[in-house]
């Protein structure tokens, strides 16, 4: 009897300890030093609404508490990183300790995106995958050997743009999926819609909603992935399901494409093929193959077409800077032949106009790391398990970096004094550095380059009046431009007939 009311005042003591810290924690602010920020839960109350874009949300706390700000509620941390000096120095010179995601109950483990690179932690499966793509992609030398692939697969873009420019962001779209199916695959892409370009299209708009930080309470509250989903509340469990569906389809349908054509020895040259056609291929070796090549079929998928989509938005706002690179392309180039990637070093102006799109443009507006072990950095504590926000976004338009940065500029990197090239913030940081950025920027390159060689792209007139379409990012952890009205016309007979020129993959 009395061992159990000891046991019960204990309980009672630690429960009244608990309730006392948590009092504390959210009416008087109490905790470690951290940096300045919110913190309980009347600061999450209070938080800036700007229209649900977290990086927008994001550089407010920053301006208001500076670069190195954070949030906290009942012992879950939040640090939020708004300047490229900072990032710098945590996630590339202690990339040890930065270069895991933070926990995705809802993405990682209900829909089952944890072994995909984006959502993996820094461990051997992830190192395996990188390994993997740097053989494939991993430098310009490795990439150039897909130049006269690439050059085909934009010449098809560019004829199907010139016949339906109304879906304008849906041959963008093909255009750098089937580059990438190619490449990982071996799969080319039918003419009209594609089945396996549209399931990368629904799978990465599935995984930027099932990612998005605080959009769904099981990833606030682990233990509600328990729950059964027939319960009230539980309708994430369902639509959980359907995204792992989707995922599963993107991993299974094109590997197993390869695999029936290396049975019926008609298999293309790919990524998965040169692996899966080893004589020592292991279990654990296809499946870390499967999981890599649907990464790069996903990844490839996603960014490059959502600036290269953002580059039609581009000319058509700034035609002095299209009319500018198209006076470039025809000194160096003429206009007897579209451009190629043997042209690129001496088009400097077209090659400054594609790095600022990458600045102006931002497909991932933030990127999420978390901490393994306590860090501190001027004097401010950064606790293990932490999750880190850095807002790429901010950085891209941050005016001590940048002069005037909501202008679209090329001539900030030209000149004896160029601004800071912005691929080293928008392709990430340190060790989760984006493992695509060598085909994602050729395959950028020559779409600009031949788009603008051929096309005058400009503003929609409608019933006489001259539409101006606005920059709006939209999306989660994967952003887009809005779609958006322009026009899109031959520069001359002589362009589209070019264009619609025959192009063999066989030199």
């Amino acid at each position: 009897m009395v061992s159990t009311l000891t046991s019960l005042h204990l309980i009672t003591a630690c429960s009244g300890a608990l309730v006392f810290c948590f009092w504390l924690y959210t009416r008087r602010g109490w905790r470690p030093n951290l940096p300045p920020g919110v913190c309980g839960l009347q600061g999450f109350l209070n938080l800036p609404s700007v229209d649900g874009k977290i990086w927008l949300q994001i550089l407010e706390l920053n301006r208001q508490h500076g670069d190195l700000a954070s949030a906290s509620l009942l012992g879950t941390h939040v640090i939020l990183i708004g300047s490229a000096k900072i990032a710098e120095d945590l996630i590339e010179k202690r990339s040890v300790n930065y270069s895991d995601r933070p926990r995705s109950v809802m993405c990682g483990e209900l829909s089952g995106w944890g072994k995909i690179m984006l959502l993996s932690n820094y461990n051997d499966w992830f190192r395996a995958h990188r390994k993997l793509f740097a053989q494939e992609i991993g430098s310009n030398s490795t990439v150039a050997k897909f130049h006269r692939m690439i050059e085909f697969e934009t010449r098809r873009s560019l004829r199907c743009i010139l016949d339906d420019p109304a879906r304008l962001q849906a041959h963008v779209r093909k255009n750098f999926t089937s580059i990438i199916l190619r490449i990982s695959h071996g799969y080319v892409t039918q003419e009209g819609d594609d089945p396996l370009v549209e399931l990368a299209h629904t799978a990465n708009s599935q995984l930027s909603m099932a990612s998005a930080p605080g959009l769904y309470y099981v990833d606030i509250i682990p233990f509600l992935k328990y729950i059964p989903s027939w319960l009230p509340g539980a309708g994430f469990k369902r639509r959980a399901k359907e995204y792992a569906a989707v995922l599963h389809d993107l991993v299974e349908i094109p590997h197993n494409y390869v695999k029936s054509q290396l049975a019926a020895g008609t298999a293309l040259p790919s990524f998965s093929s040169r692996i899966l056609g080893k004589q020592d291929l292991t279990e654990e070796l296809e499946d870390n193959l499967k999981w890599a090549a649907a990464t790069m079929y996903q990844g490839g998928a996603d960014t490059a077409n959502s600036v290269g989509y953002a580059f039609y938005l581009a000319m058509t706002l700034h035609p002095r800077v299209m009319k500018k690179a198209q006076e470039e392309l025809d000194s160096v180039v003429g206009v007897r032949r579209l451009p190629t990637f043997a042209d690129r070093p001496s088009l400097p102006y077209l090659d400054a106009l594609v790095t600022e799109l990458l600045r102006w443009h931002t497909p991932a507006p933030i990127t999420m790391r978390s901490t393994r072990v306590d860090d501190e950095y001027n004097g401010y504590f950064i606790p293990a398990g932490s999750y880190i926000f850095v807002n790429i976004w901010a950085m891209l338009r941050d005016e001590r970096t940048y002069t005037n940065p909501l202008e679209f500029r090329p001539e900030r990197f030209l000149g004896d004094n160029p601004e800071p090239h912005p691929g080293s913030v928008c392709f990430g940081f340190g060790r989760r550095r984006c493992p695509g950025y060598f085909i994602g920027h050729s395959s950028l390159w020559l779409m600009c380059a031949q788009a603008l060689a051929a096309f005058d792209i400009s503003k929609c007139v409608e019933n006489g009046v001259e539409i101006t379409p606005e920059f709006n990012l939209v999306g989660e952890i994967l952003a887009h431009q809005a779609p958006f009205k322009c026009s899109i016309k031959p520069r001359s007979s002589q362009a589209e007939a070019l264009v619609r020129q025959e192009f063999s993959l066989s030199e």
